[in-house]
């Protein structure tokens, strides 16, 4: 589909993406009912928690009208689960697989559907599927931080002030559940129950060796002691001691005006064990009698998050190092995108590892998990406008959803007594000697376990080893409420269709958030409330040029609305600056708010096929930024009372500035059936979609430029040569994202300009072959062409981060008997 992409990281699929908009723009259902993240402060839901599976069928929508929920801007999908059919279905599959890294990585899925209807009529059926997979992942990743060094003859050049050198190991597992049992009581009349369940176990180990560049920079109050130093636009591990006195303000300071090289390196291994689980049940059902119709629907889903993405860390420094001989090695860098470092970075890293103590040891606790309670009712009624038929629908809608965070993060650090616990006493138990192609040796990876063993059994014999600071700023409460109302109407005039209506949707929320001083020390809780109400227009006219000819005129009004993690936010007050610092969500926030047009184009092909073309533009209003009230002198925030005398800054999340959007999108979709012989088989889906937008930012930014929009691609597009004959069935996909911005910098094409996305084209492919008796080969390859992600600042030679996968192949079996001719 045109303009519809996805957002991919750790290898794997994990939000959509329409029509150039970011993942938190577009709204994500499941059979139609608004399902929770699982992730703490977000609202937009990872696809990889749901295994594929256990969707029968995937429905996206770009355009809105009065009877769909609003919350969309950039569009709607619908995962619809699977029902029992006409005829009895009997799916089983199994495969296993292999992803050449990290000494290679297997995987193995299954799954099964059994469903059918009974009675004499068929009036009463029944279905169930489950899936089951275990994928052993693998990443090469480089993050450098990018710099430009100026030289003592004046010339420049692109420079890194450290890099980290990262491997991970995954074992992911992923299980679901989905079932569908629905009765018909006669005719035209339905009621049904659905169900899923799903459980991700994103498990994974981590390890990291951060490399800092010790060249020395010109030292101006002390030209001589490094004439040929380089000058940065950031910083490296060299700094110059500018204090002219020791701390009692009276003492000379004897190492006034000296350059030290200081950045020694570190090493720290994760354990990541985040739990993601999403499950949801519905009720309802549609009764249509002759000249109407209604439905109704209740529904309860539950999503969480036991465990953390770094669940507990193991972060050892090199503090046994005074000084580091560890320098970006520019001259001996051939690769743009892969910088190198001096033999001496490796040695301090890899070799004397008894130079690195234990320097913390954090340990992630809690659940966050949102449940969410919904009820919904509609009915329409036909009659006649003069001689067109016509229809009015009503309906309503209300949602009662509660989402909190009692996450908690223990960070332990040596006291400083006692004997420490160094790097060099855990034994390396992961060699990879092809580590990104090669181009860079692994150090030695030790089992986080073995170290967090010989922490746990020194902090039992030597408490008083280590002292412990608990961090609760990620605790929240929040419950939302979700009333809405529509009124629709369709008319037909000969070739002509008018669909218009109105949506009314009112939002209350209440929340519940700690309050910490300037120490990070919980001072007690702040409970908060807003609420906003939003009328939403939208009408469209669809026009049949001819019978296999459509063009459609939609305008709507839909909106998003802000994450949690921007209305509940934990209140932070600093009052020991002057003036006091206050850091707090907001409840009173207001959605974004987005007004749509759409031009689309549509003409059926025989044989079977379509081209579809399409304008759309987005007029975007109330974005969320962050803003700093400065001078404020009213309110009680906590512990901070703001007054005429005590002043406060307050930095807070507001509705502020505005952006426009638009493009337009192609496609072309056909089955060549008219070709001659085997090559009637063949077959083509390919698409391509172009965007533009402009941002005019809020009171708070520096900067008077107009940059697009987060996560704006400007080009997009797929292409899908397939071929069906006979036994045979081959899918081939070309998927491209152009570069795009992920977080907005300095607005300069340098090392601290925005931070973009570097551009994806993927390469998948996927076949099948009926062999006997329901017996299908199975198999596919994805990312063939080792395409890599990953992060640059201002243009591609600034990297921050670029990883890789390596491709990823599998085979097996799918055994379909009813399916058997």
């Amino acid at each position: 589909m045109p303009s519809v992409t996805i957002e991919r990281d750790e290898g794997e699929g994990k939000y959509v993406q329409i029509r150039g908009t970011e993942p938190r723009l577009a709204n994500l259902t499941i059979d139609g009912v608004n399902t929770p993240s699982p992730e703490s402060g977000v609202r937009q839901i990872k696809l990889d928690a749901i295994p594929a599976d256990i969707v029968e069928s995937v429905e996206i929508n770009k355009t809105l009208q009065a009877n769909m929920d609003p919350d969309g801007i950039g569009g709607s999908v619908n995962l619809v689960t699977k029902t029992a059919g006409e005829r009895p279905t009997i799916n089983i599959s199994g495969m296993g697989g292999y992803t050449p890294i990290v000494n290679g990585r297997g995987l193995v899925e299954t799954a099964g559907t059994v469903g059918q209807r009974f009675g004499a009529n068929k009036r009463f059926g029944a279905l169930i599927g489950g899936t089951y997979d275990w994928n052993g992942r693998g990443i090469d990743d480089l993050e450098p931080v990018p710099d430009i060094a100026k030289f003592t003859d004046g010339s420049t050049a692109r420079y890194f002030e450290s890099i980290d050198v990262r491997e991970y190991r995954y074992y992911r597992s992923r299980w679901g559940l989905a079932g569908s049992v629905d009765y018909k009581p006669s005719d035209g009349s339905t009621i049904y129950v659905r169900g899923l369940y799903s459980d991700f176990k994103n498990n994974g180990d981590r390890w990291v060796y951060s490399l800092t560049d010790n060249t020395p920079i010109f030292n101006p109050l002390k030209p001589n002691q490094f004439p040929n130093g380089i000058q940065l636009q950031g910083s490296n591990g060299c700094s110059i001691d500018s204090n002219k006195f020791l701390s009692d303000g009276v003492t000379p300071n004897p190492d006034y005006g000296n350059e030290s090289c200081t950045g020694v390196p570190s090493f720290n291994s994760q354990i990541r064990r985040p739990d993601y689980a999403i499950g949801s049940i519905l009720l309802g059902g549609k009764h249509v009698l002759t000249t109407t119709w209604f439905a109704w629907d209740a529904s309860v889903a539950r999503s969480s998050q036991v465990g953390q993405v770094g669940d507990r860390t193991a972060s050892l420094n090199a503090d046994g190092l005074a000084t580091s001989s560890c320098q970006y090695d520019l001259a001996n860098t051939k690769n743009l995108y892969e910088p190198q470092w001096t033999p001496a970075c490796f040695t301090e890293a890899y070799t004397n590892q008894s130079n690195f103590p234990l320097h913390r040891m954090q340990v992630n606790h809690g659940l966050t998990a949102q449940l969410n309670l919904q009820f919904s009712g509609a009915g329409a009624k036909r009659y006649h406008l003069g001689s067109h038929l016509s229809t009015i629908e009503i309906g309503g809608k209300f949602r009662n959803a509660h989402k909190f965070a009692n996450t908690f993060t223990d960070n332990f650090s040596p006291s400083g007594t006692g004997t420490p616990l160094l790097l060099s006493q855990f034994p390396n138990k992961l060699t990879n000697n092809n580590y990104y192609n090669g181009a860079y040796k692994l150090g030695p990876n030790p089992n986080f376990f073995d170290i967090y063993s010989a922490f746990l059994a020194d902090k039992s014999a030597n408490p008083n080893n280590y002292s412990l600071k608990e961090d609760t700023s990620s605790q929240f409460d929040l419950i939302e409420k979700v009333s809405a109302g529509y009124v629709m109407n369709s008319t037909d005039f000969n070739k002509i269709r008018l669909v218009a209506g109105v949506r009314f949707e009112g939002t209350n929320l209440d929340t519940v958030t700690p309050v910490f001083d300037a120490n990070n020390n919980f001072i007690g809780n702040t409970k908060l409330n807003g609420s906003y109400v939003k009328v939403l227009p939208s009408a469209s006219l669809r026009f049949a040029l001819k019978n296999d000819t459509n063009l459609r005129l939609v305008y709507s009004r839909g909106f998003s609305r802000p994450d949690p993690q921007n209305i509940a936010q934990a209140v932070s007050i600093d009052n020991t600056a002057s003036p006091i610092l206050v850091g707090l969500g907001n409840p009173n926030l207001k959605p974004e708010t987005a007004d749509n047009i759409d031009v689309l184009f549509e003409h059926y092909l025989n044989p079977f096929g379509v081209i579809t073309a399409g304008y759309f533009y987005k007029n975007l209003t109330e974005p969320v930024v962050t803003h700093q009230f400065v001078n404020v002198t009213t309110g009680n925030f906590g512990g901070a009372t703001c007054s005429t005398t005590t002043k406060c800054t307050v930095t807070q999340p507001v509705n502020a500035g505005s952006a426009w959007l638009n493009g337009f999108e192609v496609a072309y979709l056909q089955h060549l059936t008219f070709l001659p012989g085997g090559f009637a088989g063949l077959g083509i889906s390919a698409n391509y979609g172009y965007t533009a937008s402009r941002t005019s930012f809020g009171p708070d930014f520096s900067r008077t430029d107009h940059p697009r929009l987060v996560r704006n691609a400007p080009h997009t597009w797929n292409v899908s040569p397939t071929y069906d004959r006979g036994r045979v069935s081959i899918r081939v996909g070309l998927s491209y994202n152009a570069q795009n911005i992920a977080g907005y910098g300095d607005g300069t094409p340098g090392p601290f300009g925005d931070n973009y996305f570097y551009p994806h084209l993927q390469f998948d492919a996927q076949g099948s072959v009926k062999m006997t008796r329901g017996l299908s080969f199975v198999m596919y390859g994805l990312n063939i062409n080792n395409e890599v992600f990953g992060f640059y600042n201002g243009s591609p030679q600034y990297m921050l981060q670029r990883e890789f996968y390596k491709p990823t192949i599998a085979a097996g079996v799918r055994w379909s008997p009813l399916h058997e001719k």
